[in-house]
């Protein structure tokens, strides 16, 4: 048994197991075959401090947890929320260390026993204008490498009428936003028809 393809695994079902409408619901990304789905519904179990209501539509890269792939650890993940987040950069770093560190913290409860230092998140966010946002967020692999992981992010936000949900899309990865995988991930759309 290879423990680092395990660990991600495990989680998945992890994370399934608080998925009420998994068999029911369509992944709103549309991407490739290749890029793993997964639907989450809020709150999210792993961050609870997370008050929304929604679901996390999610794409992971092929390589997303191969730690020598060009796409290793980059993915795509939307929040479909009933409510306005009220996005500010503040806002979005605090979201995405409260994300992280939860990730971190029920993923490795047993390096947490063992006493490996895990680090806490830091995230550091720009506006770039009134619906996007670019930033960069420091945190621990859990799951792959069990170090320290810088990340790159871009966050786009709309409001959908004719949903009446508040749409946020991230984009992450460690390679920078030049990188050729960049262009792979904004490939990747959003399914669903807003005016």
């Amino acid at each position: 048994m290879n423990f680092p393809k395990t660990v991600p695994f495990f989680f998945i079902l992890l994370l399934f197991s608080q998925c009420k409408k998994q068999n029911s619901q369509q992944n709103l990304l549309a991407a490739n075959e290749n890029w793993r789905s997964e639907i989450i519904d809020f709150p999210l179990e792993f961050a609870p401090s997370l008050e929304y209501s929604g679901t996390e539509y999610i794409r992971f890269s092929p390589g997303w947890g191969k730690e020598n792939a060009v796409d290793y650890f980059s993915y795509v993940f939307l929040w479909v929320l009933n409510q306005d987040p009220k996005l500010s950069s503040k806002k979005l770093e605090s979201d995405m260390e409260h994300y992280f560190d939860g990730l971190a913290s029920i993923v490795s409860k047993e390096d947490l026993k063992l006493n490996i230092d895990i680090i806490k998140s830091k995230a550091f966010f720009e506006k770039v204008n009134d619906s996007v946002y670019a930033g960069k967020i420091l945190t621990y692999d859990p799951f792959t490498t069990k170090k320290d992981i810088s990340l790159n992010a871009i966050v786009t936000y709309r409001f959908c009428k004719s949903e009446k949900n508040h749409l946020v899309l991230f984009n992450i990865s460690p390679q920078t936003p030049e990188h050729q995988l960049w262009k792979k991930m904004q490939k990747i759309t959003v399914d669903l028809e807003c005016d």
